[in-house]
C-alpha cells in the first residue's frame, strides 16, 4: 500500500497491470486516429483493429489491439483464438464467458483464454466499447 495525501492507494501486481494497459492503451490509441479504418462493420456492430506489434512478453511474440464498438441492442458470440486482456472503455456490456455471466462499465478488465466462448451483449441504451489486447503466441 502506498499513501498519497489523503488518499489510501493500494497498489500491486493487477494494478500495475491496468495502469501498464491503459499507458499502452493511450500510447497505441493516442487521439483515436492511429486506428486502422472498420474491418468489419456487422449491423450495429463496429470493428476496428491495428496490426500486431512486437511483444516483450514471455510466451508471445506479438500484440495487437481491438476496439469494437456495440450499439444498444447488438451482441456477438465467438470462439475465443488467443488469450486476451479486455477493458470496457465506454458504455456498459453484459458479457457471458463460458458459463459465467457478469456486467462490465467503462473502465471494468476482464481477461479471457484460448478455446472460450464469450458473447457480448449491450443492453443499454448508449454505445458499449470493449478494447481488446489479443496476446498472439509465436
Amino acid at each position: 500500500m502506498r499513501r498519497t495525501g489523503r488518499q489510501t492507494v493500494d497498489v500491486n501486481r493487477r494494478t500495475m497491470v491496468v495502469a501498464g494497459l491503459a499507458a499502452a492503451s493511450a500510447l497505441l490509441l493516442g487521439n483515436g486516429e492511429s486506428f486502422a479504418q472498420p474491418i468489419e462493420k456487422k449491423g450495429r456492430v463496429d470493428r476496428k483493429e491495428q496490426k500486431p506489434v512486437d511483444s516483450m512478453i514471455p510466451g508471445f511474440s506479438k500484440v495487437r489491439l481491438r476496439e469494437t464498438t456495440f450499439a444498444p441492442g447488438s451482441s456477438s458470440k465467438a470462439k475465443m483464438q488467443n488469450p486476451m486482456i479486455c477493458e470496457c472503455s465506454q458504455g456498459s456490456l453484459e458479457v457471458t464467458a463460458d458459463d459465467k455471466k457478469f456486467t462490465v462499465k467503462k473502465g471494468d478488465v476482464w481477461t479471457c483464454s484460448a478455446g472460450m466462448v464469450e458473447a457480448i451483449s449491450n443492453t443499454g441504451s448508449t454505445p458499449g466499447t470493449m478494447r481488446v489486447f489479443d496476446l498472439l503466441a509465436s
